[in-house]
């Protein structure tokens, strides 16, 4: 049976945070592998970083760090021209005659993101990214061209609701579904996606960085919210 590649998605990262570890290897110099070790965030903070990393061709499958990353982080080397020649060289569709960035829309460059090999839930982050790091890299994008929101889902069946606060947070999650969200996942906050058959990947959201035991306690109190909120017993 013929083996067919899986695409690689584009970056994902929040761009605040690459650029931030970009600063801090611009600053301290580059170390000869980019382990998880020197990797920012969490866990699946640092697992988001490096597949970014290796999308831009910064870092090989080895977690050496390529030329293209020695000349990003070289303190005096345009950063922001060296950014434009990675973003072009690694964006395919961004080269392509038939497609102009700069007099697009949402819709057709999430169709190329896509294409590109994101799906569900990453597409939002995709297109956060590429959105900021043509800003950066002085490439011009479509007004019209805005990080779409999440999918939000609709649970089935009967929800049955606890308490005035779980009501009071349907309302406020109802009224934001109605505005078009364009702000990035904010800094302080990390989000895992759940999938989930047949639908839309779910969403959590956390705060960065927690340590073991906060993160274990966060989980709990997760768990106990969907419960609450939802009228599921434990088994």
């Amino acid at each position: 049976m013929e083996k067919t590649d899986k695409k690689t998605p584009p970056p994902y990262v929040t761009y605040k945070s690459f650029s931030n570890f970009i600063n801090e290897l611009r600053e301290h110099g580059m170390p000869t592998h980019i382990t998880r070790t020197i990797l920012p965030g969490s866990n699946s903070g640092k697992a988001t970083m490096a597949a970014s990393l290796r999308s831009l061709g910064l870092i090989n499958g080895d977690d050496e760090p390529t030329a293209m990353l020695e000349k990003l982080t070289t303190p005096d080397i345009d950063y922001s021209k060296t950014l434009n020649e990675i973003i072009i060289s690694h964006y395919d569709f961004l080269s392509d005659p038939e497609f102009d960035i700069k007099n697009t829309t949402t819709e057709k460059v999430v169709e190329r993101i896509k294409g590109a090999g994101a799906s569900g839930s990453t597409i939002t982050k995709c297109m956060s990214f590429l959105i900021s790091a043509c800003d950066e890299a002085g490439i011009e994008v479509s007004k019209y061209v805005k990080a779409p929101a999440p999918v939000r889902t609709a649970g089935n069946g009967k929800r049955k609701s606890k308490t005035k606060a779980a009501d009071q947070q349907i309302g406020q999650a109802d009224a934001a579904s109605t505005t078009e969200l364009t702000d990035q996942i904010p800094e302080n906050m990390e989000r895992i996606t759940v999938p989930l058959r047949g639908m839309e990947d779910g969403v959590i959201y956390f705060p960065a960085e927690l340590e073991p035991g906060e993160a274990k306690k966060a989980v709990r109190m997760a768990v106990f919210i969907l419960n609450e909120f939802y009228g599921l017993e434990d088994e």
